[in-house]
């Protein structure tokens, strides 16, 4: 049965590409969390390339059409930016203005909009959850935390091309994407080509234009 996941900022900000390991359930961000990424998107430190990492990939998953209305993701599920019709609060909490307060309050408005769908609110604060579990709202943690060292990407792919095609990339400075390569928004790409004595290119891939 499929679920609803509605995700807080520390879960992005400590795994950007979270959005992607959802499997086939619809995943929700409240407008409240990008607002919040983007108060760290200067800073120095793993959590600032984090938030920057973030706002990349939902840039480019905007070329699939308005993140507000929903769009696919390839494992089946979809994304969407949630942005309630008035600021959401909490008129129980100290503070019904702030950031977590809205954030759990978007998060009932949409389990309270699709009673059928199971919602779940998934978030690394403790107090958060329990706040949330106390207001009825199911909640978890998130777990996706074990680096698997077999299948840590390095960042960087490489691909073979035909001699013609790199040189065309030396020439222009762009080259298209190979057919049936899927490449993460801004990879570096080492291209190589196929000749006797082969030669190396290095480009970025762009996920909006499908060239390097």
């Amino acid at each position: 049965m499929k679920k609803n996941y509605v995700l807080d900022t520390n879960v992005l900000l400590h795994d950007p590409h979270a959005i992607f390991k959802f499997e086939d359930n619809d995943l929700f961000l409240p407008i409240y969390v990008i607002e919040e990424v983007d108060q760290f998107k200067r800073d120095s430190n793993e959590r600032g390339r984090n938030a920057r990492t973030i706002s990349r990939l939902l840039d480019a998953l905007r070329t699939k059409g308005p993140l507000s209305g929903g769009v696919s993701l390839d494992g089946g599920g979809s994304l969407r930016v949630f942005v309630p019709a008035t600021r959401a609060e909490l008129p129980i909490a100290l503070n019904p203005g702030s950031g977590d307060h809205a954030i759990l309050q978007t998060a009932i408005a949409i389990r309270d909009s699709q009673p059928a769908t199971p919602t779940i609110f998934v978030t690394m604060d403790v107090n958060l959850r329990i706040r949330g579990d106390a207001l009825g709202l199911t909640t978890e943690s998130y777990e996706n935390q074990a680096v698997d060292f077999e299948h840590l990407e390095s960042g960087i792919i490489e691909l073979p091309l035909p001699a013609a095609e790199l040189d065309r990339f030396m020439n222009s400075g762009s080259v298209k994407a190979p057919d049936g390569e899927k490449l993460p928004p801004n990879v570096c790409v080492v291209l190589r080509d196929d000749g006797e004595r082969p030669r190396t290119a290095l480009g970025r891939f762009h996920g909006d234009t499908s060239a390097r």
